[in-house]
Parts: C-alpha cells; structure tokens; sequence
C-alpha cells in the first residue's frame, strides 16, 4: 500500500516522476552539492572544478580609442566591424553594456582631449552610433608621439563613460598606437592605475602598429627623428604597468585591418581569478580550498582541492550545513553576494523524546521544575519520529524552489503509529505534497490527498473522515472513499486549483474498522490551505509524524540545506556550492545509576525497586537495562549494579552502582553527594553562565535540612560580576531528598570582564553522612572578553582600514558600522572557529572628518566599540599628531 501511495503522490505532481528534475543546464561547479557523512573531527577531501565564462560576467566594457590622425585605418576597421565584437560577448552575456569614447593629445585639442561618444547601454545600436561619431582630426602638429590616454582611463575609472553597475565586470579597450603624457592632464600613471583599481577596472590594451606612433609602451620617440620627437621622452611599458596591475591583456603590434578580430578575441580570453568565499556557515564546519585563489584565461577550468572538516565537538546525529560562493576577479559572479544566514540544524528524526525509565521513584526529571522532588514514568513512544524528515526537502528546489516542500511531509507520520492503531502510519504523507508549486497556486493540489489514507488499517481504529466539503460516513467501509471527491472541485480555479484535489483520498480507507483512523481532514485542511509543504505533516499527518521535521522545517518551508528558495542545488550561474554533513553519532549515551543503602526487611535482604536513566544527545532518552533489574530481591551485604543503553547508532553505555543491604536496625546516616555542571563553556561577558547541581541521597535513611552553597570566581570590581539565588535546597529553604532520589538545583551568574576560575559547590544534611568525600565538587569557569581593534587609528577619506575582532563567539556574525560616518553596504564578518575575525572598513572618499568609533555588534553580546581618527588627505597623519 505504501508503495502505492508513493507513486500516486509521484505521479500527480509534474516533473515529480521517478524523484528526479528536468535536465538542468550544467552547473558551473562540480561537484555542486557535497553531502556526506562525517565524524566528528574528521575531514573530507573533494576535487573541485570551476568552469569561468568565456566573457566575464555582466560585463560593462568601454571602448577607449585613439582619436589622431595615424589612426583613420584602425578605427575604419572597428566601425566596420563592431558587430563582430558586440556579438561575441553578447553570445556569452546577454547583459553586457558598451560605451564609447575617444583621446587625443593635451598639447594642442584642448577640451577635446576626451570625448565620451556613447554612455553605457545595452543598446547595440546607439553603441554602433557612437563608434560611427570616431574621427582621426585629434593631434594634429603635436610636438611628439605621446598622447593622454592615461588621463582616460582615469576619467573612466570615475563614472566619465557612465557608472559601472554595482557587481559588474568593466573592461576597458585601449586601442591606441602611443604612449601617454605623464603626468596626462595632471593625473599620473599611479594615479590611473590606482582609479581602475578602485573601480575594479580591467584594461584590454590593443597596441597598434602605425608608422608615427611609439607604440603603447613606447617612452615618447617613435625613431623618426628630431622633427616628431620634440617632448622629453618618459619612462617605458605604460601599457604593461596598467594591464598587469589590473589583470588585463595586452596584444602588441596589432595590425590596423586586425583590431576588431583582436578586440573580439580579448574579450573572450582574458585572465580571470577564480577565489572563494564561504556564506551560510555552520561553526561546526569548515572548508577551505588549495590554492585559495588560481587564475585561467576565461572559459577554463580552475581545479581546487576542497577540504571540509567536522570540528571535534559538532552535535552529533545533527546535518550542518555551508555555502560556498566563487568569485570572479574578487566578485559573485550574480553581482551580489549571498546572505550570510546559518542554516538551522537539522537533527535525526526520532529522538529528543522520552523513552523507557525502569521505574522507580525519588528522583528528579532534569528538565522538570525543580520544585518537584520526585519524578518516575514509563511507557514508548512507538518509534514515532524514526522516519520523520526523512524525504523532507527531497526535492525541494524544483523549479526554482517552488516545489520545496514536494515530498515535504511525505514521510512526516510513517512511522508515528507503527505499533499501535496505525492511525498516522502514513497519515501526512502528502500534506505537504504540493507546497509551494507554481509560486503557492497549487499549493493545496495534493495537499490533503492522503490525509487520512490509511487512517484505520488495523486494530480498533476506523472511524470517520471529512473530506473536502463532504462528509464520509462511518463504519466498516463508510468512509473508505468518503472524501474522494469531496474536494475535487473545491477550489478548482476560484484559488488557482487549490482544492483540486484537496480531499481526493481524505477519508480513502479510514473505514476499515474502529475509531480513530481517519479522523483528518483530508481536503479541509488539505487542499483549503494554500500553503500545503508548511503545514504539510502537522494537522493530517498523524499527531506527532511530520510536523517538524517532516513537511514543516525540513519540507515545505525551508526546502532543504542550505535555506535558499531553490532547495538543494544551486542553479549554474551562482557559481555557489551547498555543502551538507551528516554529524555522525559516535558517542555513547551517557547511564546513570546511584548508589543505594537500604534496610533489610528480613534475613532475605529486601525487594529493591530503583531507577535508572539513560541520556542520548543525539536520542534524548533511551531505556535502561539492568542486572538485576528494579524490582529484584537483594540479599543481606553489596551488590554491584550494571545498567546499560544502546542508542541509535549502536553505541552503548554502561553505569555501574553499589547497593548495600544492611540488617536492622540500620544506622541513622543519609550518604548525600554532589555534581556539578557549567555552561556554556566558555560564556562570554554580558552572557548568563549557568551551573546544574545534581544532589543525591543514596540512604539509608531520608536526607533532611539539605543545604547548598556555591562560591563562583571573583572579580577586582565587584560590580563586574552578579549572581541569581540558588533555585533551592538555600538555608532559608533546605530540602529534602528520600533514599535513592535525586534534586536538580540551578545557579546563574553574569560577568563583565574576563574571568577564568572554578565554581565550588558543597552540600550537607542531617542525619550524619558516613562519606563526605562526594559532598563537594568543583567545575571550572571560563567567561571571554571580546575584543575590538581598528588600523591605522588615523586615516583619511578613502582608506581601507582594517577591524580585527578576538574572543568572539565562533560563528557569530559581527555587524559593523561607522558612527558617524557613512558604512559601505556589506558590511558584517563571520567569526572563525578560534574566535577572531579580520574585516576591511572603507573610509568613504567624500565622507566627514574628524573622530569616530567602529562600532560592533553581536546578537547577544554587548557593543563594542572603537575611537579613530579621520583626516584630510592632505594632512599626514604624522604631522597631524605633532600639532599641539
């Protein structure tokens, strides 16, 4: 029948068929998914490709050429034939821009020394008309070769071709024949160079070969004598100084009919470096590539070997998750990084619950009010959540996310029933079926289809169903297809087909005998709610199968990893990688048994019924296994204890305790003793750091006016450090602890400065204790200090200053801002894994003078901040601090 089921709920939703997608375009990285199992501290080794653009993305390119008169054949060449340059990176990046523009020589054009023709645009043939405006009429009876194309590419470099989008990839295309005036209109060859790199400019450099010119990197004598070489010459290799330092080409010796096939061929083979960023980074992962940058010429390949490491202490049974971005000469090649939100923690399904105690009596739930002095229970959970999740976000991504939450809730309620009335056994198991396809307009086609399906499949368990608007009956096959239409028609194109289908299955076989089965609303609550992958699992598939890690977080609303609307897999232009690690569980549950002193009630020794438990971080509870188990007889003198739990994972612990038996009477003692626990470790100043005291009595008579007291570390300021009361067992309020029972006792404590000590803990009773070694206990204490540090402490109006964070949270993300001033627009730092974190800070050119703090914040945390100092340019700092 499950079978069934799952190819029903297949095979109503497009492009669902046989759990795979349509053909998608190649992806850019490969692999672009990894997702693996891991242990904790381990590392895995991935060869990762990244295939760049032939062109490099969203390319702004301006057409620089020299406007002289040796140049008429040259620029007769690219007017004839721009075409074949638009159109081959137009091939590439359907959203280029181009611009054109023109030089001559300071020495005798005046104004017309620089000349934008054409602004940036996407229209190729305003581009074309702009190429037609190039004349040769500039520099004529200039006293030498040089001209002042360096006084262009600065005037580029400032927005003079119009502004480079935010995100782009500006080229610039030198075409000229001579080198440049230096200084050119008073901006030098450093100060050009600088301009480009500020604006992330690169330079294509088509040197052409002509009879008057010097050439590009010529030094300002073209070797024709006396008569055209009247100017200083200058240092040499201009051309070379600018393309090296932006990452361009040069093409010497170009001839004129040949400039536009190299233009062309420039454009689609340029260098190009390929870095990496991480985003979305779970601290429990890193991943780091080798080498950290490498450069191809464009349309290669770039080969990494990717390295991702588990930290030792990441939560077990938990899946983390990273992105990886590439960049492209420094940039996302989408123009805009991703946001740099850790995806939440997906844990095993199943776990985290209440599982068997052996019985018993006198102790303390951990997580109960610790008012309550005794606690016991039993009973399972039937493996409610076993496959919980399990196919949640399967195939969420689909169409650019609109399908996350497809298979959301199918596996939400599998299990939730197995071994009882099976009521959710595969209740939900398409609520969240159709959640989110086609943008939400669907979002209810399947959502109900099987939301009671098989609601009564055995036991004492039929019952009624609702499906759609219709009711079904009850009784042995009332209702097995009451609801098949009901909803049909429901919401057929008055919500975009929401209730299509909504009740098609509500109420399918829910008759099949009994009560409970299926008592869902299959299309009320199915196809009536739009939003079928978020609520899928939670109201119709089964009470505890599917709600939060069946269609809710895992399926409908976050569509699996990495938290994108796409799901799983990034699309090929985000050049990004999603990376998921299933921390494995390869530590034990932790088992507890105490120590007991009874009474015998005869010669025989005495019944003794206690409890034993049995922690699971990744399965919460687990039941106990003891020999001799509670209940059993124990005779007169000691007897050991074992007691032992198996999680999940195969990993089994093992307890051990000593139960004396002594023969009335028994001596008036109560044996108390102490555990202490401190977290989180370390805290952090402003942080609460919380201690836990376990107290227990293992007897033989009752612990009475049971008193706690507790001795944090100091600080110099006693205002630096405060500290709540003790929940309770204080002396104005003592406890009492029975034979073999168990109190909880809680403790915070805030500190304002860095501290590192122990905590001291102690507990005493009446009546006497015969062993007062356990009854104190020691923890250690460790609070941090963040730390925040900015260079130079002086700077001046487009500085790049760096702030550097230490004994931060490892990964927090740190927002950083001026005050006053103006802060740049991306502007939050993740820390690293040892608490540190290094950002650049732009000083903006045009920003205001004078101090300021570097301000900065962490959730959680107090501010932080740091005073410097800005000034004009033309004030050195030196001179600036010598002023009295």
């Amino acid at each position: 029948m499950l079978t069934a089921v799952l190819l029903l709920v297949i095979s109503v939703v497009p492009g669902a068929a046989a759990g795979k997608r349509a053909a998608a375009a190649r992806s850019a990285v490969t692999p672009a998914v990894v997702d693996e199992p891991l242990d904790p501290g381990d590392a895995l080794t991935v060869d990762k490709k990244v295939r760049t653009p032939v062109v490099p993305p969203r390319p702004d390119v301006v057409l620089l050429v020299d406007g002289t008169g040796s140049m008429q054949p040259t620029i007769d060449n690219v007017q004839a034939n721009l075409e074949q340059i638009t159109s081959r990176v137009r091939e590439q990046q359907p959203d280029s821009r181009f611009a054109v523009a023109t030089y001559g020589d300071q020495q005798v054009d005046g104004e017309r020394v620089f000349t934008v023709l054409q602004t940036l645009t996407d229209n190729l043939e305003d581009v074309q008309k702009g190429v037609d405006q190039l004349t040769d009429d500039r520099g004529s009876y200039s006293p030498g070769p040089a001209e002042d194309w360096i006084n262009g590419l600065w005037q580029i470099a400032n927005g003079a071709g119009g502004a480079f989008r935010e995100g782009a990839s500006p080229v610039v295309v030198l075409v000229g024949d001579a080198s440049s005036h230096d200084p050119s209109k008073g901006h030098s060859l450093t100060d050009g160079i600088n301009a480009l790199k500020d604006a992330g400019v690169r330079v294509l450099a088509v040197d052409v070969a002509t009879e008057l010119g010097d050439g590009l990197n010529g030094n300002g004598d073209n070797g024709n004598g006396p008569g055209q070489n009247q100017e200083p010459t200058h240092d040499p290799d201009q051309a070379t100084k600018v393309v090296q330092a932006t990452g361009g080409r040069l093409f010497q010796d170009i001839d004129s009919g040949e400039v536009a096939d190299t233009v062309a061929e420039g454009l689609t083979n340029l260098p190009t470096t390929v870095s990496y960023q991480t985003f979305g980074c779970d601290p429990a992962l890193s991943v780091t590539l080798d080498p950290a940058t490498r450069q191809v010429t464009s349309g290669e390949v770039a080969t990494f070997t990717e390295t991702i490491t588990v930290a030792d202490d990441a939560p077990q049974g938990a899946t983390v998750h990273c992105g990886v971005q590439f960049l492209l000469d420094g940039k996302p090649p989408s123009g805009q990084m991703p946001d740099d939100v850790v995806p939440a923690r997906e844990f095993r399904g199943g776990g985290r619950g209440k599982g068997n105690d052996t019985g018993g009596s006198g102790t303390d739930d951990p997580g109960s009010d610790p008012g309550s002095d005794s606690s016991s229970g039993s009973g399972s959970d039937g493996g409610g959540g076993s496959i919980a999740g399990a196919i949640g976000g399967a195939v969420g991504g689909t169409d650019g996310g609109g399908n996350s939450g497809l298979i959301g809730g199918a596996a939400g309620g599998v299990s939730s029933g197995s071994d009882s009335c099976g009521g959710g056994s595969i209740a939900g198991l398409a609520v969240g079926g159709a959640g989110g396809w086609d943008g939400g307009g669907d979002g209810g086609v399947i959502a109900g289809v099987l939301g009671g399906l098989i609601g009564g499949s055995g036991g004492d368990c039929g019952g009624t169903a609702n499906g759609g608007s219709g009711a079904g009956g009850s009784g042995s096959d009332g209702g097995s297809v009451a609801g098949a239409i009901g909803g049909v028609i429901g919401g057929a194109d008055g919500g975009q087909n929401a209730g299509a289908i909504g009740g098609l299955l509500g109420g399918a076989t829910s008759g099949s005998g009994g009560e409970i089965g299926g008592q869902q609303n299959g299309g009320q609550n199915g196809g009536g709610q739009q939003n079928g992958g978020q609520n899928g699992g939670d109201q119709n598939g089964g009470q505890n199968g599917g709600d939060q890690n069946g269609g809710q977080q895992n399926g409908g609303q976050n569509g699996g990893p990495g938290g994108g609307d796409g799901g799983d897999e990034p699309t090929p232009e985000d050049y990004q990688q999603r990376i998921s690690i299933t921390v494995n569980d390869v530590t034990a549950p932790v088992v507890t048994v105490d120590d007991r002193a009874i009474e015998a009630t005869d010669d025989n020794g005495t019944e003794v019924d206690f409890t034993a438990t049995a922690q699971d971080a990744v399965d919460g509870d687990l039941p106990v296994s003891c020999d001799p188990p509670p209940g059993s007889r124990f005779p007169v003198g000691r007897t050991r204890v074992s007691c032992t739990a198996t999680d999940s994972s195969g990993n089994t612990g093992t307890d051990t305790a000593t139960f004396t038996v002594r023969p009335a009477p028994v001596p008036d003692e109560a044996d108390l003793a102490v555990t202490t626990a401190v977290g989180p470790t370390p805290a952090y100043t402003g942080q609460r750091t919380g201690a836990r005291l376990t107290l227990t009595n293992a007897g033989p008579k009752t612990a009475r006016n049971v008193v706690v007291t507790t001795a944090w570390p100091r600080t110099k300021d006693t205002g630096d450090r405060d500290l709540s009361g003790l929940s309770r067992c204080t002396r104005a309020a003592p406890c009492t602890i029975a034979p073999g029972g168990r109190i909880t006792v809680t403790q915070t404590a805030e500190y304002r400065t860095a501290i590192r000590g122990e905590l001291k803990v102690s507990v005493s009773g009446s009546p006497r204790d015969p062993r007062r070694a356990d009854n104190t206990d020691t923890a250690r204490v460790r609070v941090l200090q963040p730390k925040l540090t900015v260079t130079p402490e002086v700077a001046r109006p487009g500085d790049v200053t760096i702030a550097r964070g230490k004994d931060f949270p490892p990964g927090a993300t740190v927002a950083l801002s001026w005050d006053p001033g103006v802060t740049a627009a991306r502007s939050t730092v993740r820390v690293g894994r040892g608490g540190t974190f290094e950002a650049q800070m732009l000083v903006l050119p045009k920003d205001r003078l004078g101090p300021r703090e570097l301000r900065a914040t962490v959730t959680g945390l107090e501010r932080l901040d740091e005073p410097m100092l800005v000034v004009r340019r033309n004030l050195q700092p030196p001179d600036f601090a010598g002023r009295g």
